[in-house]
């Protein structure tokens, strides 16, 4: 970066959403690369300018860079919101006159139909853990907590084993925006935790996967993920499977067995319907099953 005055804002308004939005730190590293980049683009396209005196012309030149960076969907996005949501913050803090970022509309970008697993894969899947060792125990309960609850990666390895109960069958969860939620854990979940924790003698420990280096701290989301697709490809040759697509498995299998929208939702931890409303369109066993019980030549 090349501008202090640009620096300066950006580890103020970090600093906003740290302490005051009780944003992750992945969320935080995320908006933080993001402005960095900006801040990079207007070095280059007018070293005169800063975040201040900046005009919406700029910005949206600034997503004509990035569209034509081959970006995917998702990055794109985030660039855009987080350039609007430092805005947001600069015209509350009484920064900048008006909101610049306001005025610029956001790409529009078609939703893509998530990538997930059938009933007879997870099931292979889950076969998969060699259940004589503590590593493949916790690997099998990894494996059953993402598809039983649908958790988020991050979610995920921040569960405290304090927040594990046991005998209700739930787990407390502290979601985006730190917001708690209650999870519901299957049958086969339930008791991969408790083999799990049986073996590795880990109930003492404050977080239910905790690090191999501290145990005072949670196993990392890099080691996850890889180890989740690590298994992921012995079953599916599909290359852009990965943890996540364990929570589109949850919520499409939930749909296609009759679960309605609104309480899918509820078990995300989605803030907007709108969100849900993607699996709608990935629901083909259930679509078919009504076509052939209800059209006369369906069947």
């Amino acid at each position: 970066m090349n501008n202090n005055k640009n620096i300066k804002i950006i580890e103020d308004f970090l600093s906003y959403i740290k302490n005051e939005r009780k944003f992750s730190n992945h969320t935080i590293r995320s908006y933080r690369n993001d402005l960095i980049q900006f801040d990079g683009f207007l070095s280059k396209y007018d070293d005169s300018l800063n975040f201040i005196n900046i005009d919406k012309t700029a910005i949206q030149l600034y997503i004509e860079y990035c569209s034509k960076k081959n970006f995917s969907d998702k990055t794109l996005l985030r660039r855009v919101a987080t350039i609007k949501s430092m805005y947001k913050y600069l015209t509350q803090e009484g920064r900048v006159d008006y909101n610049i970022a306001s005025l610029i509309i956001s790409p529009k970008i078609a939703k893509r139909i998530p990538n997930y697993l059938s009933e007879k894969e997870v099931d292979k899947l889950m076969s998969l853990p060699d259940l004589n060792t503590i590593k493949g125990n916790m690997h099998k309960s990894i494996l059953e907590v993402f598809y039983s609850t649908g958790l988020r990666i991050s979610e995920l390895v921040r569960i405290k084993n304090k927040d594990f109960n046991n005998k209700k069958n739930i787990i407390k969860i502290l979601g985006k925006g730190n917001k708690e939620r209650v999870v519901i854990l299957g049958i086969n979940a339930s008791d991969a935790i408790k083999n799990y924790l049986r073996v590795s003698k880990n109930s003492d420990n404050i977080y239910l996967y905790p690090s191999s280096y501290n145990v005072d701290s949670h196993i990392s989301e890099s080691y996850v993920y890889k180890m989740v697709k690590k298994y992921l490809s012995k079953i599916t040759n599909n290359e852009k499977m990965s943890p996540h697509s364990l929570r589109h498995s949850f919520a499409t299998h939930l749909l296609n067995n009759g679960a309605d929208l609104m309480s899918v939702k509820e078990l995300l931890g989605h803030d907007d319907l709108s969100s849900t409303q993607i699996y709608t369109h990935i629901s083909t066993d259930k679509i078919k099953k009504i076509y052939k019980q209800s059209h006369p030549h369906g069947k």
